[in-house]
């Protein structure tokens, strides 16, 4: 009976210091926290569980472990706030992944993205077409921050008396130089006339092209991997 006891009181001491840490952080969301809080915490949160059914280990070394480390975390918290030049070794700092309407291959490659990843997260922020975004910035959080370019920031049809029209989604055909030969069959094209429209804006080869996507409004959208080329 004093086993059963003495295990309650650790989890119901181990459950409230870890929600006093958790709250001390000052995150009010998971999503706000940066990959080094989410380690930090679960390395606690490891230490809390291991403690609390090893037999060897008091109610008093749980507490400790949990004042060590939450001073650890503050400690952390301190150096990033006071020195800025420390930010980027702890929390990462914001990438920019697209300028100006150029997707930087460079930092997607740092950052372990990849195009599909990069649709997915625009997406998640209603964009479903590279030729709406003129700024994309990678958070430390893992999540995207978007400005549009100003021919695509939401307006009310009925505040300019415009006539409602249909929007299809976009359609990805290339990427990251690999053609997707079921996305062609869909808007029932054939890969010789997609190599004819990339030779019409100049571009020799499907490798070439960071992302082609085509949209029944509009056509064609065509990004090599060259920055300085851009085409639609």
């Amino acid at each position: 009976m004093h086993e059963y006891i003495e295990t309650t009181v650790e989890l119901v001491v181990g459950f409230f210091a870890l929600m006093l840490i958790t709250k001390m952080l000052g995150r009010s969301s998971i999503s706000q926290a940066t990959p080094f809080d989410f380690v930090a915490s679960l390395v606690l949160g490891e230490f809390v569980g291991g403690a609390i059914y090893d037999p060897k280990v008091d109610l008093f070394r749980i507490i400790y472990v949990v004042v060590i480390w939450g001073i650890l975390i503050f400690l952390v918290d301190f150096i990033a706030l006071k020195f800025n030049k420390s930010r980027g070794l702890i929390e990462s700092v914001p990438a920019i992944l697209i300028k100006n309407g150029i997707i930087n291959r460079n930092v997607l490659k740092k950052h372990r993205l990849d195009i599909n990843r990069l649709q997915s997260l625009l997406r998640d922020k209603d964009i479903f077409s590279f030729r709406e975004v003129e700024h994309a910035i990678l958070e430390p959080n893992g999540k995207i921050n978007v400005i549009k370019r100003p021919m695509f920031d939401t307006v009310k049809k009925v505040d300019l008396d415009l006539p409602v029209q249909s929007v299809s989604i976009p359609v990805t055909l290339i990427s990251d130089g690999v053609l997707i030969p079921n996305n062609l069959k869909q808007i029932n094209r054939d890969s010789k006339w997609l190599e004819q429209e990339l030779l019409n804006r100049s571009i020799k080869s499907i490798r070439d092209v960071m992302i082609c996507e085509w949209r029944l409004e509009d056509g064609l959208y065509v990004q090599t991997i060259f920055p300085s080329q851009k085409t639609q």
